[in-house]
């Protein structure tokens, strides 16, 4: 079994951590996430994942990593 150090989620698949509100219309949450370095992850519901990385004004609470996290994490993802 897993221990909460090695879980990389910061909610359940229930409810949006962004606006605390359930999946609508039979559409899951999405994973978005937070951190790679450690890996952390949230589910958001697409609009909210939206509102996260709006240009114009980022929820950046939930942005902690440097822009080229993303190109690393998946590029070791790549190689294993």
């Amino acid at each position: 079994m897993m221990d909460n150090d090695d879980n990389p989620y910061l909610n359940s698949d229930k409810l949006c951590i962004v606006c605390f509100k359930e999946p609508v219309d039979n559409l899951n949450l999405i994973k978005h996430h937070v951190t790679y370095f450690p890996e952390k992850l949230a589910y958001v519901h697409f609009d909210c994942h939206r509102k996260i990385h709006d240009p114009d004004n980022p929820l950046t609470v939930w942005i902690q990593y440097q822009p080229d996290d993303s190109r690393k994490f998946y590029q070791q993802e790549k190689e294993t």
